[in-house]
């Protein structure tokens, strides 16, 4: 049964930040690997140790994840966390079954998504539940458990409706799942992880450069990318991501080439992050977490200028690397190009941006 006050207590010692992510039918490690867990950090962890690991510079800053059986059901439990809540992971983790997450974040937005097979049937703010705010395919599909929850049945309009109710959203997950999570998930060791969602979130609309009124020149990459036939767009795709690996110095790496020239050919496949190349996109994205993380610690100076430049480029580059994998080509072109077109200053420059129009005008 759902208990509001357990709900509370519940909320309040998981903190201003978290994440939880509900899988149905799965166990606890399936709903890690689901998340992107890496093989290699499988194990039992308290939630002391999962602080330390995560606040921990030398290794990088890791996301972790923790995971508890909940009867038919496993929750993924991301403490400062919120990659449950990214809308391609969630439909992606509810692939053959249903997922929901709930959000807590006080800096940002709360929210609650629930999916199934692959797509988000409803979400919402929870601190501004009214019907007209919420989103999906049936969003009126949560509207009973909403009710259920104590959610207001308000119009964005109503300058009433605002409350917080974040102890509510877990509820309404209670609810959703017919499950009860623990006063305390971290009572004791739980089965966690490091979770990656790059690994197994596909490439979508925020990988690609859009037109952009404040940054001069997205505009003639954009029409440029559209006007290109599908076989041009996939060579023009893969020839600048070879350019941006060029640049970064990680155009002799025998397992990059080779996804390049499959890539070229229509064929690349997911990478794994246990294969030879998910290793190193693994290194690329934990220097462009450390870089980030590290500017608001006490570990900010052990980094130089340099160093974190080049962390911010490994972050943008892995971006238009999995944008290769998009079948439609013209998305692939459009992905690989956002690093030149958001941050030119970080690839070449104006100069850069040039020789990338001209070359897609060539067809070279």
């Amino acid at each position: 049964m759902a208990d509001l006050v357990h709900a509370e207590a519940l909320f309040h010692r998981l903190g201003d930040i978290f994440c939880l992510t509900f899988i149905k039918g799965v166990d606890e490690a399936e709903a890690l690997r689901r998340m992107g867990g890496y093989a290699d950090t499988f194990a039992r962890r308290s939630g002391a140790e999962l602080d330390e690991l995560m606040e921990d510079f030398d290794e990088g800053y890791p996301r972790m994840a923790a995971a508890l059986a909940l009867g038919a059901w496993s929750v993924v439990v991301e403490p400062y966390g919120f990659e449950g809540s990214d809308v391609a992971l969630l439909e992606s983790l509810s692939r053959g079954t249903e997922a929901l997450s709930v959000l807590r974040h006080d800096y940002a937005s709360p929210q609650v998504a629930y999916a199934i097979d692959g797509t988000v049937v409803a979400g919402f703010d929870p601190d501004f539940p009214a019907g007209d705010r919420m989103w999906g395919s049936d969003p009126a599909a949560l509207r009973p458990f909403m009710r259920d929850a104590g959610f207001a049945d308000s119009s964005a309009d109503d300058e009433d409706s605002w409350e917080p109710a974040g102890p509510k959203a877990l509820v309404l997950a209670e609810l959703v799942t017919g499950t009860r999570m623990p006063a305390d998930p971290f009572t004791a060791a739980a089965l966690s992880a490091q979770i990656e969602p790059w690994f197994v979130t596909p490439p979508g609309p925020g990988d690609r450069l859009s037109a952009d009124s404040y940054e001069r020149g997205t505009g003639d990459l954009v029409a440029a990318a559209e006007r290109a036939g599908p076989a041009r767009q996939r060579t023009s795709a893969v020839a600048e991501v070879t350019r941006l690996a060029a640049r970064l110095g990680l155009d002799g790496i025998p397992e990059l080439t080779d996804f390049l020239d499959s890539a070229a050919q229509g064929v690349a496949t997911p990478v794994a992050a246990d294969s030879g190349l998910g290793h190193h996109v693994r290194d690329w994205l934990t220097a462009q977490k450390r870089a980030g993380d590290s500017l608001n610690g006490p570990d900010r100076a052990r980094l130089s200028d340099a160093q974190r430049t080049q962390g911010y480029r490994y972050g943008w580059f892995v971006t238009a690397l999995r944008g290769l994998l998009d079948p439609d080509p013209k998305h692939a072109l459009l992905a690989a190009l956002r690093p030149v077109g958001s941050v030119p200053d970080l690839f070449g420059g104006a100069a850069a941006r040039s020789a990338v129009l001209s070359s897609m005008a060539s067809g070279t």
